[in-house]
């Protein structure tokens, strides 16, 4: 009887470890084979789409309504031959790592990635998925995307030059007010931009750096008096705060040049830049040529 009990323990055990094992297997973070043929998918009666986007905002839901009319027009209908799954993020990191994590676990034909960090997040945790940047900043800059052979895209380069030529020609802008986020690298790309074509328009600056944990309308209080135009960067805190922004600089009669098209729909005077449906159309229509079974240069 002992004996029984005895093998009967040790077969639970095993049983134990084998479960453990298994579960070890099923949700360890993907990790996709070295040497693989990147971008190169398989014909299929259904392909499964993942999108993944970075934030609430209205410039990336054009840039989602892009990329499904694209699929749409190049014959890939959502029920039909396509299954689309849109990960949101709502600008939460950790949401953010873990959309990417399960577009991947799910295995995705392609990872169609909307704004910059979405990329960086896809690129961070696949080197076999096709990833589809829409509105990148910069490709080459970021640490996570070089020698990123799955990743391709439309960037998102600001018009800094041109905003500033255009707006010079209709506003007194001299000084030239400008809040930023010194903790968002892109903010930062705009503002060292920004600084160049002053200098060479002979346009003093006025820089206020944005502290997330101060009240937004205190420090917009602080170009009041120090500048006779505002240029507004585009970050995602800020955006988040627009409103505020333009309340303060409308009483005090100081024109916003925002970076972006949306702000104008807010309140600034002026913008030069693209638009991001089209943006993610063209997008979108990558995602056709992956899907068609070109590779990935």
């Amino acid at each position: 009887m002992a004996s029984k009990l005895k093998q009967l323990w040790w077969l639970m055990l095993l049983f134990a470890i084998c479960n453990i094992a298994m579960a070890v297997m099923l949700y360890q973070e993907p990790v996709e084979k070295e040497g693989a043929t990147v971008g190169y998918i398989e014909k299929k009666d259904l392909y499964s789409i993942g999108i993944l986007e970075t934030s609430d905002l209205p410039e990336q839901h054009k840039m989602v309504s892009g990329v499904i009319a694209a699929l749409e027009a190049g014959g890939y209908e959502k029920g039909k031959n396509i299954q689309i799954d849109l990960v949101q993020a709502g600008g939460d990191e950790k949401k953010l790592e873990e959309g990417a994590k399960k577009l991947v676990r799910n295995k995705k034909d392609v990872i169609i990635a909307i704004g910059s960090q979405s990329a960086k997040a896809a690129a961070k945790v696949t080197k076999g998925t096709p990833i589809v940047g829409v509105g990148v900043l910069y490709f080459q800059k970021e640490e996570e995307m070089l020698s990123q052979g799955n990743l391709t895209g439309i960037s998102d380069y600001p018009l800094v030059v041109t905003q500033i030529r255009t707006a010079h020609r209709f506003i007194p802008m001299d000084p030239l007010g400008v809040i930023y986020n010194p903790s968002d690298p892109g903010s930062n790309d705009q503002l060292q931009i920004l600084r160049a074509v002053a200098e060479k328009k002979h346009i003093k600056l006025y820089e206020v750096a944005y502290d997330e944990k101060q009240k937004p309308e205190a420090q917009f209080q602080k170009l009041v008096g120090h500048a006779k135009a505002v240029y507004v960067p585009e970050d995602v805190e800020i955006l988040k705060h627009f409103d505020a922004l333009m309340k303060v600089m409308n009483e005090a009669g100081i024109p916003v040049i925002g970076e972006q098209s949306e702000m104008v729909q807010r309140g600034a005077v002026l913008s030069v830049s693209p638009s991001y449906y089209r943006m993610g159309f063209s997008g979108g229509r990558i995602a056709c040529q992956l899907l068609k079974g070109d590779v990935l240069a």
